[in-house]
């Protein structure tokens, strides 16, 4: 019966479903909005984690995540802010797995817009004393934040917070020591 009030949502554009969501606060508009990028969300769910398990898992707290957030964040363009939203939340999964690692790295990085990380997988000891060599070699400062952000899973604005330094100049450590970790590891893979 409800139904007959609420507008069609078919012809709606994403912009008209999200300001119709934050109005009523009715699911059904998200869950209509959320229907028309279900391929996209899991496939990027998918490729990133790939665990079909952790893809599904990850799937739905997407949608649990958009319940609260898009009542309170100004979604100007809705595709590119899901984008975003489920590579960033695809990266805290993959942040929370590397802590139970041991410390191993994979010379190639994923990236985007705000976050960059990189993907474990290869724990050889050869690898882990190439990394560890190659930490020792960073400056004190990247060194810190890299530890910081991929073992111990902080966050730029928790690292800052800790370190007493503005958000950027975190951000800027952790990719400046990303990069030179990197060229020292495949020096060094180079080397061998």
């Amino acid at each position: 019966m409800l139904r007959i009030f609420r507008k069609k949502t078919d012809d709606c554009s994403d912009a008209e479903l999200v300001s119709l969501y934050k109005k009523s606060g009715d699911t059904a508009y998200l869950g209509t909005l959320y229907e028309r990028y279900t391929e996209l969300v899991y496939g990027v769910c998918l490729k990133i984690l790939k665990n079909e398990s952790e893809a599904q898992d990850a799937f739905m707290t997407v949608f649990e995540k958009l319940l609260v957030k898009v009542k309170t964040q100004e979604i100007k363009d809705f595709r590119p802010w899901l984008h975003v939203l489920v590579k960033n939340q695809c990266f805290e999964i993959l942040r929370k797995r590397s802590k139970h690692l041991t410390v191993s790295y994979e010379t190639e990085f994923m990236q985007s817009e705000e976050v960059v990380h990189p993907y474990f997988e290869d724990s050889s000891l050869e690898r882990e004393k190439i990394l560890t060599q190659c930490l020792e070699q960073l400056n004190v400062e990247q060194k810190q934040c890299v530890q910081l952000f991929y073992y111990q899973g902080k966050t730029y604005k928790e690292i800052a917070s800790l370190k007493d330094e503005a958000v950027g100049k975190i951000r800027s450590y952790i990719q400046n020591g990303r990069r030179n970790l990197k060229m020292c590891i495949e020096k060094r893979e180079a080397a061998l």
